[in-house]
């Protein structure tokens, strides 16, 4: 029997398992098949360029030769988000992307300079510097830079993005205060502050401080912080009460320096309605915190210390115990000899775009540089 003789249901079936876009256009050569392979390419919204998909699903396709991203605007009228790393230039782009009012985020944005991207929403690129020869005021809602941004420029972004709901950061600029505008639609914030010339031959200079940032998302409702000190610039007195989830994760220190149990026991004053808590790496929590923290943060439904050294059975047996007692039920998750099936993995495999604007599903469980790169809404 060809392929021409099995019924649609089980074309459809077949296609649905074809992620190449090369293959999916000579099947569609077939006269007979074109319909079901136009119905197939309509429900693409991602496309990747010679990137290894890692997770496969009906929306999702990749290329492999530059002159067929000349046929993406005909072949693909729903795509929405597109990761471009390549070494290909900005000729192979132009006739996909031009005013294409379809596609609102791109990856890896590089060499486009002459392409027009006024409908795009969310980039995801290795510097920021020329924002403003890219983009119009108030253009983009969620930004990912992969290297090092100033502290000292995020004002000038903040001004000129007002509209941001998603900021992803690697920041630099050791011991600035942020004291620009507020960054009223951000719901999340997620912020690293590695590096690389924190160490010199002068030794220890001090990183950047980001925790005050949150101070001036009025809306943040999570907020994924990696590699923080204690923050000397935060407003204790300033509460969030949009705040729902909370990472810090720590990084290697060659001074042992990390996260101070009483400047976070302070600064968690600050989310009365915090919900999910992470907190992982370092000596910053221990056993003896636990009830403090409950009584801290009485709306919390999760608690993941995982990697944080002073967290045991200890910390288990007392939430079993308190929850039973005050009618509660909360989860605690820490670094045991085997750990139970039913716990979420840590730093499952890196996506670069996911869907749905979902922290806890996309985000909470990650380390830093494993979050997507966008999020498409």
């Amino acid at each position: 029997m060809s392929k021409n003789d099995l019924p649609d249901d089980c074309l459809w079936l077949i296609f649905n398992n074809f992620f190449k876009l090369e293959e999916l256009i000579q099947l569609s050569e077939g006269k007979s098949l074109k319909n079901l392979i136009d119905i197939r390419l309509k429900k693409v919204k991602y496309l990747y360029i010679t990137r290894e998909i890692p997770h496969l699903d009906y929306s999702r396709v990749w290329i492999e030769r530059p002159e067929t991203i000349q046929l993406v605007r005909e072949l693909l009228p729903n795509l929405r988000i597109v990761d471009i790393y390549s070494s290909w230039k900005s000729a192979n782009y132009g006739k996909a992307f031009d005013n294409n009012l379809k596609i609102k985020g791109l990856i890896g944005l590089t060499d486009v300079y002459k392409l027009d991207l006024e409908n795009v929403e969310m980039v995801s690129m290795n510097y920021l510097l020329d924002f403003e020869k890219l983009f119009r005021p108030g253009q983009l809602k969620q930004i990912y830079c992969m290297l090092d941004f100033h502290m000292n420029n995020l004002s000038r972004l903040v001004k000129y993005f007002p509209n941001l709901k998603r900021l992803n950061l690697s920041f630099q600029g050791r011991k600035v205060r942020y004291n620009g505008p507020n960054l009223s639609n951000l719901k999340i914030f997620e912020a690293s502050v590695w590096d690389d010339t924190m160490y010199e031959t002068s030794g220890y200079l001090g990183i950047c401080n980001t925790i005050h940032v949150m101070d001036f998302c009025p809306s943040l409702e999570s907020a994924h912080i990696h590699g923080q000190l204690d923050d000397e610039f935060t407003n204790m007195a300033l509460k969030n009460y949009n705040l729902r989830d909370l990472v810090f994760s720590t990084m290697f220190s060659l001074f042992d320096e990390y996260l101070t149990w009483p400047f976070l026991r302070t600064l968690l004053s600050k989310y009365p309605n915090l919900q999910h808590l992470a907190v992982r790496g370092g000596d910053t929590i221990e056993d003896s915190h636990v009830e403090e923290l409950l009584e801290l943060l009485p709306r919390i439904k999760l608690l993941d210390f995982r990697k944080s050294n002073g967290v045991t059975v200890k910390s288990a047996d007392f939430l079993s115990k308190f929850c039973l007692k005050s009618n509660r039920s909360i989860k605690i998750y820490y670094d045991c000899e085997k750990e139970p099936d039913d716990w979420p993995k840590l730093d499952t495999p890196r996506e670069s775009i996911v869907c749905g604007f979902d922290f806890m599903k996309h985000c909470f469980y990650k380390t830093f540089y494993n979050l997507p790169e966008l999020i498409d809404e």
